[in-house]
């Protein structure tokens, strides 16, 4: 499945405090049509959620970020748009983390990031918005991506 590239695929808000890992992700999701909008600290992806209204269509947030970390600004953006897809970066995807996530519906992806990986789940997000369904399931899923060398 393939967004086309002249298509506006959607509006991502991409919140890490690592430079290089936003512009990876924008690498990433910018050629296949993605709207980017990038935070360094959760924040200041809260301030750029609310001062859009919320009108965005995906958020990715690293967990350990300074200001506000991913925990509690995935907390912040579900009490303000219930059903919100958010996907999680960490470095380390232990059992707290997973419990952590445990109430909402995420996608946690491991450091390295997994290029094509994150890109189809990105891609199938955009889909799943584009054909009007949206995400409302109470349950979590949480599935972990490890990039092997030919991913990177």
């Amino acid at each position: 499945m393939s967004v086309a590239i002249h298509e506006r695929a959607g509006r991502v808000l991409v919140a890490d405090d690592d430079h290089a890992s936003r512009m990876l992700l924008g690498r990433i999701l910018a050629p296949i049509g993605f709207d980017i909008t990038y935070a360094e600290n959760g924040q200041k992806a809260l301030e750029l959620f609310d001062h859009a209204g919320g009108a965005f269509d995906i958020v990715i947030t690293d967990i350990c970020m300074p200001e506000m970390n991913g925990d509690d600004l995935i907390r912040a953006i579900l009490g303000r748009r219930p059903g919100m897809p958010i996907v999680a970066i960490s470095g380390y995807a232990g059992p707290e983390l997973v419990h952590a996530l445990a109430a909402c519906d995420a996608v946690l992806f491991e450091k390295p990031i997994n290029v094509r990986a994150m890109r189809a789940h990105v891609e199938a997000l955009a889909a799943t918005r584009q054909c009007g369904a949206s995400s409302s399931s109470s349950m979590c899923t949480i599935s972990s991506h490890k990039a092997s060398v030919a991913d990177r």
